[in-house]
């Protein structure tokens, strides 16, 4: 037993140890120069010596992490031998307690063999003390090569995982394609005039700004399973598994949107930002590195088109991702507004059709309007603008990143749902509608209260956009014609659904 914990002891060191060397270092992050960004570098601006700066780095991070291996297994190498002295001390020990007890049992002496059989117990007991300081030692050790190796897989600044986890991942993704063809994209993420910031603001608003534009990226693609990393300097990564590129544009618009209205408070100072960023979606490449070349190449077309923009490659060249607000903007007065965003969102829907039929990812479409107010429609009412613009605020806020919401006609709204059925649209739809219908909306003229009416239908086989629009209106009807504030879903036609159904006044009971 002793002899198996000494082999397990060293596999399990020899095991850990041959983990952490192996981790992949192409090219080491930029942003273990030091934990902040004093040596940024842009790579348009000097390309051979950002090179040369990796490749220093990649080198230094490799030296440090075998140092500390060294030293670790060192230290373990010592309790073996530590471990080993006492196993053999007590083995001698042994064997002469047995000769002993062999010559009392001779002699017929218990009170001499009462004594050696103790001897034998004391030796046993000291050789399970040093055998248990020995694996607390060794559990010291193992907690410490666990915490160099989280150490060497996050960014010190940001706490974004680092260049190493983005090899890992993108290798990982990579491999999902060529096994499984599942597809991902990749969007890279570069800060304009990094460098032009900190030598006008100083190293230390640079490091904030880092670490502000990091948690912006992870907070607008959460919702949608993307995962970001700090690549170095002031670029960062992000892989969004099972995304193809449409879904993948959309995430590019609201990153560079959400970026461009970071605000970054330093010293009493308001400070902003913008960025570029390159979109691949992953294809035919002979190794991740060309899916990762393509990206590149799609971010610095973005910076030379002028840069706080997005670009996508296609496989053959760059082309520029149009820019969207995303905000619900009201233009009820130009009708030409309205029909503009009603077109753009059939011809989403149509797209999102498409990979329904398929890959069969499901897709739901929600119809909501705003309920009489005082019996006369809302059109009609003196605030109309600005109850248009409440309602939009809280149903948008139900809805996730890749959801896409759109003003339809003056009181309608659609908003459309990827890979959701049509179960999991109408409780979004009730979500939004329970929100609205327990706020108090203060306008210029007036407190009051609102309620809404759903209407929810999921793709069929064989559909077309104003399918699934018909459907959800007609589902719509159906709420507002059992009293309106109410989700009504539509799985089929005239197959009637409503287990959220709520009346006024149950609300009201409700308070």
């Amino acid at each position: 037993m002793i002899h198996l914990l000494l082999c397990v002891m060293f596999f399990g060191i020899g095991f850990v140890a041959a983990q952490w060397l192996r981790f992949p270092s192409k090219r080491a992050d930029r942003n273990e120069k030091s934990p902040s960004n004093n040596a940024s570098v842009l790579v348009e601006d000097n390309p051979q010596a950002s090179l040369l700066n990796l490749e220093e780095c990649s080198q230094k991070t490799d030296v440090a992490a075998a140092e500390t291996i060294n030293e670790v297994v060192e230290r373990v190498r010592s309790l073996a031998d530590g471990v080993r002295i006492e196993v053999h001390e007590h083995s001698q020990s042994v064997e002469q307690i047995n000769h002993d007890l062999i010559a009392t049992s001779q002699v017929s002496d218990p009170a001499g063999a009462s004594r050696v059989i103790s001897r034998l117990i004391d030796a046993n007991r000291h050789l399970d003390s040093r055998l248990n300081l020995a694996e607390a030692r060794l559990q010291e050790q193992s907690q410490l090569l666990r915490s160099h190796r989280v150490e060497a897989r996050t960014d010190a600044l940001t706490g974004l995982p680092n260049r190493r986890v983005f090899d890992e991942e993108i290798e990982r993704l990579f491999e999902a394609k060529r096994d499984l063809r599942r597809p991902s994209s990749l969007v890279m993420v570069d800060i304009d005039h990094f460098k032009a910031f900190n030598d006008l603001h100083g190293h230390q608003a640079g490091d904030l700004c880092l670490k502000k534009v990091g948690e912006v990226i992870r907070q607008t693609v959460r919702g949608i399973g993307g995962n970001v990393m700090r690549y170095g300097g002031e670029e960062f990564a992000v892989l969004i598994p099972g995304t193809e590129m449409f879904d993948a544009k959309v995430a590019t618009q609201r990153l560079n949107r959400n970026i461009e209205r970071l605000v970054i408070d330093f010293e009493q100072k308001e400070l902003n930002v913008t960025a570029s960023l390159g979109v691949a979606e992953i294809g035919r490449d002979s190794d991740a590195s060309e899916w990762l070349g393509r990206a590149d190449r799609a971010l610095y077309a973005a910076k030379r088109d002028g840069r706080n923009r997005g670009c996508w490659h296609d496989g053959q060249t760059c082309h520029e991702i149009a820019r969207r607000n995303e905000d619900p903007v009201i233009e009820v007065d130009e009708e030409s507004s309205t029909i503009a965003r009603r077109e753009a969102f059939i011809l989403d829907v149509n797209r999102r059709l498409a990979l329904f039929h398929r890959k069969r990812q499901p897709l739901a479409l929600i119809i909501a309007c705003i309920d009489l107010i005082d019996d006369k429609p809302v059109e009609e009412h003196p605030d109309f603008v600005a109850i248009q613009h409440a309602v939009m605020q809280v149903f948008g806020a139900a809805l996730r990143d890749m959801d896409h919401i759109c003003q339809l006609a003056d009181n309608q709204f659609g908003a459309l749902l990827p890979a959701a059925d049509g179960q999991d649209a109408a409780a979004v739809a009730e979500r939004a509608r329970d929100a609205i219908s327990r706020m108090e909306l203060k306008t210029p003229t007036d407190v009051i209260r609102i309620t809404i009416s759903c209407g929810v239908s999921h793709a069929l086989e064989g559909d077309e956009a104003e399918h699934m629009l018909s459907r959800s209106e007609s589902a719509h009807g159906h709420a507002l014609g059992t009293g309106g504030n109410a989700v009504y879903l539509l799985r089929h036609e005239m197959d009637w659904e409503s287990p959220l159904r709520v009346t006024p006044e149950a609300v009201i009971a409700n308070g």
